[in-house]
């Protein structure tokens, strides 16, 4: 296998010129004034270079500890502007990789050609034809299936189709993929609004409250929520990205999803891009003090997780166990618990000690002993 750091497009030759092709085909859609904001130079630097060097540094390793990758077909739904494409292209036999976006697919064409990749075929379609598509197109089974940052963008009904048709096409044995996917369950959206639960609210009061967000596209998207209907609120919705939880995988795969699951989100390639944090050693500790049956990479606030298809005769997927997720550091409910069992009744004494001083036995008392205690500071008894 290649080496990752070779190929890592910091400072490459390519980065002037991938540039000027997004410019001309994905950015051509883009507000022009936005692009010369701080946050739009984040846009186009994330979709010219960032996102390539994570596929590099993190998602191709990352595949690379469950499967060969060599000489793999590997289907991608959500390609983009063609950044996992293009890192994932150096390693595999071939990619077909799909997007509802003309712009960004042609962009990503641009791309490859510019880095010599020709080994990928790439392919516009309409959201309600992507499952006839795939499935038509499809020739024989594919050893990998990549869904990178793209179910949080569907509805629920096209997030499980898509999840029932890509486990469909896989070869027994071929894993398939989900990466960058935020999780619906934990408490602040930031990957959409910015704010905390918004995520979780009914579509009606999200939409109304969508006003408090900092992302002042995000709001005016829904300025005039009073007079947009239920279907097309919840599409608006879906595609600006709400999440996805352990239920849209057990729904779609079925009651035993979690004995596919052979990557987590707690291997070192993804912990590097993903560190724990507080909100989803909550999660995590919840989850394991209820003994829910849910694998814990659905407690992470942002899902990568990979699952092997098993063979026919149903035998277990082939492959090693999740990592196992880092000691709870940041989250001790036992320790935090006997912390405030203490606080508590240190302040229920300085209450009670308190209420002693402004009693009037305590006052009587104090001005009866005044005499004895004048004594004992002259005698220094």
């Amino acid at each position: 296998m290649k080496v990752f750091e070779q190929l890592i497009a910091d400072n490459s030759k390519h980065i002037p010129a991938i540039e000027q092709a997004l410019r001309e085909t994905y950015f051509s859609g883009y507000d022009q004034q936005f692009l010369l904001t701080d946050n739009g130079r984040n846009d186009i630097e994330n979709n010219v270079f960032r996102r390539y060097n994570h596929s590099l540094r993190h998602v191709v390793p990352w595949l690379g500890r469950v499967i060969d990758l060599a000489g793999k077909n590997v289907l991608e739904i959500g390609c983009g502007t063609g950044s996992s494409t293009a890192a994932l292209a150096h390693f595999v036999r071939r990619i077909e990789g799909y997007d509802i976006h003309a712009l960004a697919v042609q962009g990503a064409g641009k791309r490859l050609e510019i880095m010599g990749l020709d080994n990928a075929r790439l392919h516009v379609v309409k959201e309600e034809e992507l499952i006839t598509r795939i499935t038509g197109d499809a020739e024989g089974g594919y050893d990998i299936i990549l869904l990178f940052a793209v179910l949080e963008h569907q509805t629920v009904a096209e997030r499980h189709d898509t999840l029932a048709a890509c486990w469909g096409l896989l070869s027994e044995g071929g894993i398939m993929a989900v990466i960058d996917t935020p999780n619906i369950l934990h408490y602040f959206d930031l990957h959409t609004s910015k704010l905390p639960f918004l995520h979780m609210l009914p579509n009606r009061l999200y939409a109304r409250y969508a006003a408090h967000s900092p992302r002042p596209a995000f709001a005016r998207s829904f300025a005039d929520e009073k007079n947009t209907a239920d279907d097309r609120l919840d599409l608006e919705i879906a595609r600006w990205g709400r999440g996805a939880s352990y239920h849209d995988f057990e729904l779609a795969l079925g009651g035993d999803y979690g004995d596919f699951l052979v990557a987590g989100g707690f291997e070192p390639e993804i912990l590097d891009w993903f560190p724990c944090t507080i909100e989803e050693e909550l999660l995590r500790w919840y989850v394991q003090h209820k003994n829910f049956a849910i694998p814990l990479g659905f407690t992470r606030c942002v899902l990568n997780l990979i699952f092997r298809k098993p063979s026919g005769t149903g035998a277990p997927p082939i492959g090693a166990a999740p990592a196992a997720p880092p000691p709870l550091a940041h989250f001790n409910p036992d320790v935090d618990g006997r912390v405030t069992s203490l606080e508590r009744q240190l302040r229920e004494k300085e209450d009670l000690i308190g209420e002693i001083y402004r009693s009037a036995t305590w006052r009587a008392g104090s001005l009866i002993a005044a005499p004895w205690r004048i004594v004992r500071r002259l005698f220094k008894m």
